[in-house]
């Protein structure tokens, strides 16, 4: 992921363009150009709290809940979503990999910018607060702001990595989760998602 710049001595402004680079098989894509038809509500419920518009899907923060897809047999992939915050309270959730479909358990990056920094959780069902809820990395210190920024969760055996806009924040070792889908984890604070990618 990167940008280009173009510019020319005949203008007098230059524009710069975001550009990813996908290497492998793509498992999935939103953009949320129309709808939001590849995702399913979690049991949790509370789907009419989620809309979608200027290429978001966006999130009303009234409550913890999740819209989830893929397929349980994803086992090594790359998560790969643009999130915006709406303001700098904690509690506004994230995004899960390796997530049992059924029971809702996973890997969860959530941030907390109230704290300033990132975590990487190991969850048990859908609801994050589960008994058995596991802290398997925290990122060091970082201002999180309400601007766009790029979250990436990547899975290569029991290497699990999370990147901040191409910066790699936690590195941690966990085989307790193999396989299974993605999710949009959100709860108590307005939250925007867009650009979500799967890469194999």
């Amino acid at each position: 992921m990167g940008n280009i710049t173009l510019s020319s001595s005949n203008a007098n402004a230059s524009v710069t363009v975001p550009v990813t680079l996908n290497i492998g098989n793509l498992l999935f894509q939103d953009q949320f150009a129309s709808g939001s038809a590849q995702w399913t509500a979690s049991p949790l419920g509370l789907a009419s709290n989620w809309s979608v518009s200027n290429g978001a899907f966006n999130y009303n923060g009234n409550g913890h809940t999740q819209q989830y897809a893929g397929s349980q047999s994803w086992t090594d992939y790359t998560l790969s979503a643009d999130v915006k915050l709406s303001n700098n309270s904690n509690y506004p959730g994230g995004i899960r990999g390796r997530v049992n479909l059924t029971t809702g358990a996973a890997y969860a990056v959530w941030l907390y910018p109230g704290d300033n920094t990132i975590k990487l959780l190991r969850s048990t069902a859908w609801a994050i607060d589960s008994d058995g809820l596991a802290l398997v990395g925290q990122s060091p210190t970082m201002l999180l702001d309400t601007n766009k920024h790029t979250i990436r969760l990547q899975f290569v055996g029991s290497q699990i990595r999370v990147y901040y806009d191409n910066t790699l924040i936690i590195s941690a070792t966990d085989s307790t989760l193999t396989s299974g889908g993605i999710a949009l984890d959100v709860s108590s604070q307005p939250i925007s998602f867009s650009n979500v990618v799967v890469q194999q």
